[in-house]
Order: C-alpha cells, then structure tokens, then sequence
C-alpha cells in the first residue's frame, strides 16, 4: 500500500495556517510529485517493453499491484534538499519536467522526450537529491547487481583504450530500449591515467517529426572491473542520477569494434551491445563488416539477428535538447500542468493519454 495524500488544494485555504503546517502541507505535496517522478525515472533506466501507445489507466496503482513500495520523508526536501527544491520548483520548466515524467508512466521513449524538451540542470540537481543522495523518497527496489556481471560475454583479450581513440558512428545496436537512437558518435580522447573521455552526441525524435540533439560527457577507467572480465568501466551521471557500466570490446576489425555493455543505476541492471564504425556508410561499403561482425556476435553468445540498423542520416532538423535560457523565461503553469498533478495526489485518478505529447506541453 501507497502512503500518498489522498488530496490537495489548489486554492489558499480558508482558514489559515501557521507556518510549521503550511511546510507540513507542501512537503507532503512534494513527496507525492517525488515519489511519481521515483517510479517514472526507475522503470526509465531499467530494460522496458518498447514505446506503445495505451489509453489504460496506469500509475501507481498498477504499481503497488505489482507488489511495488515506496518509503517517503516530507522534510527531507526541506532540510536536505532545500535549495534544489526552492531552485525546481519556482522554476515552471523544471516543474513542468516533472508533470511531464508523470504523464510518460514510465515509458521511456516518452521519459527520454521530456528530458529533452524540459531537461536542465535544475531538474537534474533537484532528482540527484532527492531521489540518490539525500533518498527523499525509495521505491524499494533496490538490488544486489553484483551477480548481473558473473557470466559477461568474454571480451578480446589484446584490447587497448587507444583502440577506441577518435571518432566512430554507431551504426548497429542491440537493445531497441537503449542502443538505436539516430545519430550517434561517440569520439574518444586519451586521458593521462590511461583512461578515456567519451563525447557522446546522440539524437531524440519528436513526436510531430524532427529532433533533439543531446550531448553527454563519461569517463572510461582503464580497469577490469571488479570480476577482472571487463574491457573498461565507466562511471556517470545521466538525468541526475548515478550509473555505471563494464564495457566488453567482443571484437574489431581496421574499421569496426563490437561492444557488448552491462549497466546498473539504483535501481537495477541493463545491458546491450553495439557495433562501431568509422565512417557512417561503413557497412553498404564494405558488407564484409558485418559477417565479421556477425561471426564474433555469434562466439560471445549474443543473437547477430537482434542487431538493429541505426539511422544516421542526420537531416539539419534538430534542436539542442534541454531547456534553454530563452525558453524558460517563456514557460507558464497552465490549469492543466495543476490538474495533471492530480495523478500524483489520487493515483490512477486520470486515464493515460496515448496521444500525450511531451513537445505540445
């Protein structure tokens, strides 16, 4: 069972209160916005079905259903998170952020566009807060994910970080969920220890066509990772939230690399795989590649079948994701940003919208 307020005012009560209740009213209102935005974001990082539209009613209802539990401490916000919670929540962009995880029940396509369109450093600071550092509030879904890594697929044992130095166009990807976004390159640089920083440009569809171009930075060490399996590991944030990944180079040609990944955030494991290429045509030019990439997917115990053409085309349509400064000076609550928080306050109040659309808001 969810212990949620059960009901909220919008409009200044008649009666007034005194400030330690006033505080005692907005936080508990703030642990129903977080504990929404807790099971949006755990079920974002974690391997999902693909994107469908459903006009079911979902929320938490479905979610303590499933046997799902949340832990919550109101004046957490307050008095550990504070100022990420003053800094988000008199910001409309950054509160819109979070009505807009709401509307997406954790599908995360739907997720991954709001982050786009409303995402910030706001946003970002206020979820690392609440949800990782301070722990607001919990799902209760943590895991051990050191068995997850026991039986990795065996990487190539003369790989070197300066293999991957320089730029490369994914071009194949295994996971639907996580590895075929159009558009990807990633270019490597060698850090001093040895290491790796990985520029990372991807592209996010929009709905009504086009796309948000989003950029992120990770450090690889040049370390096996705790089983001693591992080609590298890597270490970051995304969202706010904290992950880490043992990389696994399967295999490489002079112009390819096979990498297979295995992930955990707090909330649980994801894996992948994908295949990097130096040039985005590589494999219409050369279809060696591919029955090479083919024949080492097939030794490391992983489907070549599954791997899923990238489009890398890349037309001059797209946006910089996240909220720029001239767009958040613009942004307004509107009457429907408030009654959409309902679902927050009386879960599974409102029927999900299949046509919800995270670039109208």
């Amino acid at each position: 069972m969810l212990f949620l307020p059960q009901t909220i005012t919008f409009f200044p009560p008649r009666k007034k209160q005194d400030a330690s209740d006033l505080a005692t009213t907005v936080a508990r209102d703030l642990t129903a916005v977080a504990a929404a935005a807790v099971l949006c974001l755990s079920t974002t990082f974690l391997p999902l079905s693909a994107f469908a539209a459903d006009s079911s009613t979902s929320g938490f209802e479905e979610f303590a259903k499933e046997g799902g539990t949340m832990k919550a401490n109101p004046s957490c916000f307050f008095d550990e998170c504070k100022e990420q919670t003053q800094n988000c929540f008199t910001n409309p962009a950054c509160l819109k952020g979070i009505t807009c995880l709401g509307n997406c029940r954790g599908e995360q396509l739907c997720a991954t566009q709001c982050f786009a369109r409303f995402g910030s450093e706001r946003l970002n600071d206020w979820l690392g807060c609440t949800l990782e550092d301070k722990e607001c509030v919990t799902t209760g879904v943590k895991q051990d994910t050191t068995k997850y890594y026991a039986n990795p697929p065996p990487a190539m044992e003369s790989f070197k970080p300066s293999d991957l130095e320089g730029k490369w166009y994914k071009v194949l990807g295994y996971n639907p969920k996580y590895d075929t976004y159009p558009c990807q390159t990633n270019t490597f640089e060698l850090q001093p220890n040895g290491g790796l920083k990985n520029d990372i440009l991807f592209r996010v569809p929009k709905p009504d066509g086009g796309s948000w171009q989003n950029n992120f930075l990770e450090s690889m060490e040049n370390s096996k990772g705790p089983q001693g399996k591992a080609s590298m590991t890597v270490e970051g944030k995304m969202f706010g939230l904290t992950f880490h990944e043992q990389w696994y180079v399967l295999g490489k040609g002079d112009d390819f690399i096979v990498v297979s990944y295995i992930g955990d955030t707090q909330q649980g494991p994801y894996d992948g795989a994908f295949v990097y290429t130096r040039t985005k045509d590589a494999l219409e030019s050369n279809p060696k590649i591919r029955r090479d990439v083919d024949n080492i997917m097939t030794k490391a115990r992983l489907d070549p079948s599954k791997l899923v053409d990238i489009d890398n085309a890349c037309p001059p349509d797209a946006t910089v994701a996240g909220a720029s400064l001239a767009e958040t000076s613009k942004e307004k609550l509107e009457w429907k940003d408030v009654f959409e928080l309902t679902e927050w306050f009386r879960p599974g109040t409102l029927k999900k919208d299949s046509s919800f659309d995270p670039n109208s808001m």
